[in-house]
């Protein structure tokens, strides 16, 4: 891999990783990719795959790491997913102490899930253990993908489809999962509205 593959390549991880951040709500979506990367190079577990993948230059008889491409991928979401929680935690925290010093009452947020999220929690899981396996194989990878934060472009080139296809099998797996969904509410005598 030559430098400008390897710098293309860590530019578009590093992008991966803002927008999936910003998906999970992160207030500092850049911040959380590069700690996310920060942490990953620091762990032994995950050095070796990230410096085998997108280092400027391999020593000669480099073998490839244990990890393949995939799995690294998975725990750098993983580890992703554990630094915006964090940071939501110190924002919590945060306004815990700013409300304990603006009137001397300490008014911290329910830890505990409502009962409306709670059923809201449960039916989406029935959605999705119902609904998701019924769709044909190629809707339910690429919903996956974008449901990770992949763009059209980046699922096209994992496939190797173009990103019409992809963009057709996303509308055809979204009308098929709406499809399930109204078959569910009908089924539990819940009209949904016009």
């Amino acid at each position: 891999m030559q430098m400008r593959d390897v710098k293309i390549e860590y530019r578009r991880l590093h992008g991966t990783l803002e927008s999936r951040a910003r998906w999970l709500g992160s207030k500092d979506p850049e911040s959380a990719a590069q700690e996310t990367l920060r942490r990953s190079l620091e762990d032994p577990r995950s050095q070796s795959a990230i410096e085998y993948y997108f280092s400027d230059e391999l020593p000669p008889n480099s073998i490839a790491p244990e990890w393949p491409l995939d799995r690294l991928f998975a725990w750098l979401h993983g580890v992703l997913h554990f630094v915006v929680r964090e940071e939501h935690n110190r924002v919590s925290n945060r306004r815990e102490v700013l409300a304990a010093g603006s009137n001397g009452h300490l008014d911290p947020p329910d830890p505990a899930p409502g009962q409306l999220d709670r059923m809201i929690q449960q039916e989406l899981q029935e959605i999705v253990v119902e609904c998701l396996p019924a769709l044909d194989s190629e809707y339910r990878e690429v919903l996956k993908m974008r449901a990770s934060g992949l763009k059209y472009g980046e699922i096209a080139l994992q496939l190797g489809v173009s990103e019409n296809t992809v963009a057709s099998w996303v509308s055809r797996g979204i009308r098929t999962l709406a499809q399930c969904v109204r078959r569910r509410t009908e089924r539990r005598g819940i009209q949904p509205n016009a």
